[in-house]
């Protein structure tokens, strides 16, 4: 035969309408008062102890999500910088290719064309992406804009 786990004898007082619904609580269960007040302290504790490991699992999420992030940050950042190279070589190329071509009729020096190409880019950074796009797409505003370099037009700015 089973021997029953020791018990110890505990009062608590309770306010006379909260022991009236948990006396109407156990005839509805057709439990003892003894096992509905053992089985809510029960379930209170198990609350706690699920709220704590709740609480540890949050901890492990939120350093896996970090981890993450910080990977694709650099993953990023990588890809930017090669990004980065990659401009600054095609921008060196051009100037040297571009530097062998200079008009000397229309231009006098390199740093004029390289200042006008300058001020078109700040133009294009400024503008919205859809209306980079449409220019892209449509060429013409960049035969203009290569017109304006070669020195066809002078608003590029005041100062040249």
């Amino acid at each position: 035969m089973a021997q029953a786990e020791k018990t110890i004898q505990i009062t608590v007082k309770l306010p006379k309408k909260q022991y009236e619904a948990l006396k109407k609580h156990a005839a509805t269960k057709h439990l003892s008062m003894a096992d509905i007040v053992r089985a809510f302290i029960q379930k209170g504790m198990s609350v706690d102890a699920y709220t704590e490991e709740i609480d540890f699992i949050t901890t492990i999420i939120r350093q896996e999500i970090t981890i993450a992030i910080n990977s694709l940050s650099n993953r990023l950042a990588g890809l930017a910088s090669k990004d980065l190279i990659m401009s600054a070589a095609s921008y060196y190329s051009t100037i040297a290719i571009i530097a062998d071509l200079i008009d000397v009729n229309r231009y006098t020096t390199f740093r004029e064309i390289e200042k006008k190409a300058r001020q078109l880019a700040v133009e294009y950074m400024k503008m919205k992406l859809t209306d980079v796009e449409k220019l892209f797409l449509s060429g013409d505003g960049f035969e203009q804009d290569a017109e304006r370099l070669r020195g066809g037009d002078t608003d590029v700015g005041s100062d040249l």
